[in-house]
């Protein structure tokens, strides 16, 4: 196994046991026949899988207490969801545990908080957040969606893109133009003007677009008054939380991989003979501890400060890094296993797959380079 953690980085005894747990329950598939059997359907993952996840208390890990969460920190719940890359889990954990339960927390409707949030760690109800309203931009501004107060409460109209595993969701957090201001609300899936079209992902999963049609928001379902704010504390740990499934994805990648030119032949030979092949690798290789070094230091950072300016370059620095390497990778592995390589039998092209959505979700790299700069330079 082409891991240097136990040689360079001395695990905590938490994180430790949280990397273990994750790699035996999430290992139990590991030959990927369950993850293939979701491919396409609705809602692209298991629900018995959730509640095991519910029971083992990973719903709950970013929570405080008081709500029955876990209370862990980045640098622990990165080793979870590193486990969750490496078996290319469906399971919405970031779209649900992490940005949902986020869009809850950070808010202030502290009624809301009570009421959703123990539901939400005991895998009893799910809720994503809807933000985005343009394939082209980052913005957290709402425009497309507005809200316009009554006595009773909001009426609600417009769209929301790319909305991650919303065919499983009980509710959204929606975000709203409200005068001149961008406000969150919180919206049942079943309210009547709530509709859901799906479009199926290059992974086999799904985003959804949700629509609304004069949906009627109580007063009391208003998440946060302040949305560009808490959206933007969401979203940067959401960008953390998926740097470090792609650095799953890309380290079980060239694991298989290694496994593989150890074993085939040709000529004679296992193909990881052959000094091309070892040069591939090597390279790959490398890409991947690098991400693993700046994974752990964005982990570091989310941990030490909540500084916006600091977290949104870490944020932005590991999302860069591991969503360009997490492609090179991969494209590399599957270069490594020649023709087969390009097979849909063949576990390696699900990597790639996978890479590809999270590499493009919450911004690719090309963005966050850009954004990065930006950053430094007004710092």
């Amino acid at each position: 196994m082409l891991d240097l953690q136990s040689r360079i980085d001395r695990l905590t005894e938490e994180q430790q046991m949280i990397r273990d747990s994750a790699a035996s329950f999430f290992g139990e598939d590991g030959d990927l026949k369950g993850i293939r059997a979701q491919r396409g359907r609705q809602p692209g993952y298991r629900d018995d899988r959730w509640r095991s996840m519910a029971e083992l208390g990973w719903l709950g890990g970013m929570l405080p207490e008081e709500y029955d969460g876990m209370n862990l920190k980045f640098s622990e719940i990165i080793h979870l969801l590193e486990q969750s890359g490496r078996f290319l889990s469906p399971e919405p954990l970031i779209s649900a545990a992490v940005m949902g339960a986020g869009g809850l927390l950070y808010g202030e409707n502290d009624a809301c908080k009570a009421e959703y949030l123990p539901k939400l760690v005991a895998g009893e109800w799910k809720v994503a957040v809807a933000w985005q309203e343009n394939i082209a931009s980052m913005s957290l501004e709402a425009e497309a969606v507005t809200a316009k107060e009554t006595d009773d409460g909001y009426v609600v109209s417009g769209k929301k893109l790319f909305i991650p595993s919303a065919g499983g969701m009980n509710a959204f957090i929606v975000s709203a133009k409200e005068g001149g201001r961008t406000i969150l609300l919180l919206v049942n899936k079943d309210a009547e003007g709530v509709s859901v079209e799906f479009e199926e992902r290059v992974d086999g999963g799904f985003f959804g677009t949700l629509s609304l049609s004069n949906v009627v928001v109580a007063k009391d379902r208003v998440i946060a008054s302040a949305g560009v704010a808490t959206l933007e504390r969401v979203i940067e740990e959401s960008r953390l939380a998926v740097s470090a499934e792609l650095f799953g994805v890309m380290a079980r990648a060239l694991e298989i991989t290694v496994d593989y030119i150890k074993q085939r032949e040709q000529f004679g030979r296992p193909i990881g003979s052959f000094q091309a092949l070892q040069h591939r690798a090597v390279d790959t290789f490398i890409l991947v501890e690098l991400s693993r070094s700046v994974l752990i230091q964005a982990a570091k950072t989310f941990d030490e400060t909540e500084d916006t300016a600091a977290r949104a370059k870490a944020a932005s620095q590991v999302k860069a890094r591991c969503s360009d390497a997490a492609l090179q990778v991969t494209k590399s592995c599957i270069q490594m296993h020649g023709g087969i390589g390009y097979t849909d039998e063949c576990d390696i092209g699900l990597y790639l797959k996978k890479a590809m959505v999270l590499s493009a979700w919450l911004g690719q790299a090309t963005f966050h380079r850009t954004r990065y700069g930006e950053l430094t330079n007004a710092a």
